[in-house]
């Protein structure tokens, strides 16, 4: 790895930043602890902090020119709703809520990236914008699209970031032209009907053999309705109803999500779900489908270029994949991508892994660890989109 002696420099802040921020996980739109952390951190490095009132995302700005463009890199804040079971010694000190998606080290990178750039504005040939997300696990909370929404990327005219990986090994870049993530959307669909004794269920409206047939239905939607040639996955992960064992009860919730590789697949799936749940309608119960979502992340052509040209003055060749298959997953950093005149913009995933010291984990997974060397690749890799 080619990590220049100026950003080893920062080994130790980026490891202890880190660590810290991992100490102190907050769900979405909660992550007021971390957005006063990095603001205090970033107002010391200089940086110009721009607030929005009730919400924990802001943005830090490097001006160095009026003739220089505004590029921008995004860092992800918030943590996952479960509880730490890693063996570190700065293990989660809240309950029921851990960094196990690995945002600590984005926000730790975004940090050191500045701290750097604030001690060698000499080097820079942009004004540089790094911007501190609230809220990109949890779709139904305002996050990356309220940001755009109170102006985040006005001015901007390219748009980075990064996202870890612990099952691939340290310093692996993943990217790709073209999409890179999934359409995704987050759903629930509520049934009420009329309860009754278990002993009269004519009396009533049942609502879970209603939610069984949306079940059946869904796996209806994917076999039979999406062109084998396209890529579609819609999942339930909730099937909430009932209290008692002797009782028909009125009220059922599904949730789940949808994910799809293209919009047309996307708006079909979506069009024969609603159809589905009209059907509920029909039979006299009073059903309603709530859909919130992400756009698919689209890597524009050039700043693909400049990610993968980057990538290769700090790692071996070997270890980019420039043709990465697209994740299964949604990301909302596609919104402040189509932001951006032109739309360009890209994301890259980083190996965080290190399967020689039995780190090799998947998102989300429990314990999560990484390989923190990771972290100053991908500070690196960033200085170099802002100083080429």
């Amino acid at each position: 790895m080619k990590i220049s002696e100026k950003v080893q420099c920062f080994s130790e802040y980026a490891v202890k930043t880190r660590r810290y921020l991992h100490q102190i996980p907050e769900l979405s739109g909660e992550e007021y602890k971390t957005s006063a952390f990095c603001k205090a951190q970033m107002r010391e490095a200089g940086f110009m902090i721009t607030e929005y009132d009730g919400f924990t995302g802001f943005c830090a700005d490097l001006h160095i020119h009026d003739d220089m463009t505004l590029i921008a890199f995004r860092a992800d804040m918030d943590a996952l709703e479960m509880e730490d079971r890693s063996e570190n010694d700065f293990r989660s000190t809240h309950a029921g809520c851990a960094h196990n998606c690995g945002h600590d080290t984005h926000t730790a990178i975004l940090l050191t990236f500045g701290c750097y750039l604030s001690a060698h504005r000499e080097t820079l040939t942009h004004n540089v914008r790094l911007i501190f997300q609230m809220a990109e696990e949890d779709m139904r909370i305002p996050g990356a699209d309220k940001l755009v929404e109170l102006g985040c990327m006005v001015g901007v005219s390219e748009v980075y970031a990064l996202h870890n990986d612990g099952s691939q090994e340290k310093g692996k870049v993943l990217i790709r032209e073209g999409i890179l993530s999934s359409y995704g959307s987050a759903w629930t669909v509520t049934i009420q009907g009329i309860s009754s004794h278990g002993s009269t269920p004519e009396k009533g409206l049942n609502v879970i053999a209603e939610g069984a047939r949306l079940v059946q239905e869904i796996n209806y939607i994917i076999a039979n309705k999406v062109s084998p040639r396209s890529t579609a996955v819609l999942s339930i992960g909730m099937f909430h109803a009932g209290t008692i064992p002797n009782a028909i009860p009125d009220y059922a919730m599904l949730r789940g999500t949808i994910r799809t590789r293209d919009e047309a697949t996307d708006l079909l799936v979506k069009s024969c779900f609603k159809t589905a749940i009209a059907k509920s309608e029909l039979e006299g119960f009073n059903a309603e489908l709530d859909l919130v979502g992400y756009p698919a992340v689209i890597n524009h052509p050039e700043a693909y270029r400049r990610v993968c040209d980057a990538a290769k003055k700090v790692v071996p060749s070997a270890l980019i994949d420039a043709h990465c298959q697209p994740m299964a997953g949604s990301e909302d950093f596609s919104y402040m991508i189509n932001a951006t005149e032109g739309r360009k913009g890209a994301m890259f995933f980083l190996g965080s892994g290190n399967a020689a010291e039995g780190v090799c984990n998947y998102l989300h997974s429990n314990p999560y660890y990484v390989d923190e060397e990771f972290m100053l690749i991908g500070v690196q890799i960033f200085i170099h989109l802002v100083t080429a």
